[in-house]
């Protein structure tokens, strides 16, 4: 299957785990990400995905066409590069560290002022930092 995130983050995917599964983790490994499996938690909007890299665990949310978030418990630029690649070259806009301590890097397709002024002071984003100029 040629799977790309045209299929899944660009454009609507049908609400069901097995293919939403089956696109994501074929992107990532197309990526060259190994090691990884991604199981879908949750298939209607926002759609969330969980799984381990290299033992450590990491999780995907996302809204199609419109944000992607990545948690992560350990920065890994990597990861975070390798998310960029995979959404066809959308910048990171932020990223902050939550309460549960996870890392965590957001990609918004509008840029995502929005959402910095929504989580800017806010006690439970540590760590905000900006990492793309707004749109």
């Amino acid at each position: 299957m040629a799977t790309s995130a045209k299929t899944w983050f660009y454009s609507v995917p049908e609400p069901r785990p097995y293919y939403i599964e089956e696109r994501v983790n074929q992107t990532l490994w197309k990526h060259r990400l190994q090691g990884v499996w991604m199981s879908c938690t949750q298939a209607a909007n926002p759609i969330k995905m969980e799984g381990t890299w290299n033992g450590q665990p990491i999780m995907f949310e996302w809204e199609p066409g419109k944000y992607f978030v990545l948690r992560m418990s350990e920065e890994n630029k990597q990861i975070i590069g390798l998310i960029r690649q995979v959404l066809l070259g959308l910048r990171p806009s932020f990223s902050y560290q939550d309460l549960d301590g996870m890392i965590v890097v957001e990609w918004h397709a509008d840029g995502g002022e929005a959402r910095w002024k929504d989580i800017q002071g806010n006690p439970q984003y540590q760590g905000l930092r900006r990492l793309s100029k707004p749109a």
